[in-house]
């Protein structure tokens, strides 16, 4: 369900009020999205990497530096998502509070973990999900890309997301190369070869 709420070219009446309704109750996700999180399969591919209680890695920080690069954009992080907090792992610069750790709730992250697929948004002012958020409100999150981190079994432990403070209009290429980076984040989190 998360899927056909964040995925590209909702179109049908029903997508529609239930985007409606669910960005008039943000807590009204809460329920939605928990079991994901809470997968035991998912937890346990995310507790395998290691990394929940370590500091930024330095590789995930270079991946993110290349994806801000790439992508053209002020800001790029990898995050891990557990079943209660996002965890920032890798940054290309420190932006707002500087918080390496936030609630679950409050991570836009979790929207492209749960469903497993990329999420993208345009002008966050707009979005049903995203214009209530306290990161849009603020002014922090303009423009959001996001695309899943996946364990070798294929499960969505994480995120490598884009944004930058004002609207953008998200290319294609942008987002094959955020995909591309994605699976360079997983390499290194998953010690794959690239």
């Amino acid at each position: 369900m998360i899927a056909t709420v964040v995925g590209v070219g909702v179109d049908d009446a029903a997508s529609h009020l239930l985007i409606q309704q669910l960005s008039g109750n943000p807590d009204a996700l809460e329920p939605i999205i928990q079991p994901s999180l809470s997968d035991p399969a998912r937890l346990a591919a995310l507790h395998s990497t290691g990394l929940l209680d370590t500091p930024e890695s330095g590789a995930l920080d270079t991946v993110a530096l290349l994806t801000a690069e790439a992508l053209a954009t002020p800001f790029a992080a990898v995050s891990l998502l557990d079943d209660s907090r996002e965890l920032i792992i890798g940054r290309n610069a420190v932006h707002g509070d500087g918080e390496r750790v936030r609630p679950a709730k409050l991570s836009i992250g979790k929207f492209t973990v749960v469903s497993g697929i990329p999420f993208i948004v345009d002008d966050a002012t707009v979005h049903p999900l995203l214009a209530n958020h306290p990161l849009v409100l603020s002014g922090e999150v303009g423009a959001y890309a996001g695309v899943p981190i996946f364990s070798d079994d294929d499960d969505a432990i994480g995120s490598l997301f884009s944004w930058d403070t004002r609207p953008l209009n998200w290319s294609g290429g942008q987002i094959l190369v955020l995909q591309d980076m994605a699976d360079l984040a997983g390499a290194k989190i998953f010690h794959r070869p690239i």
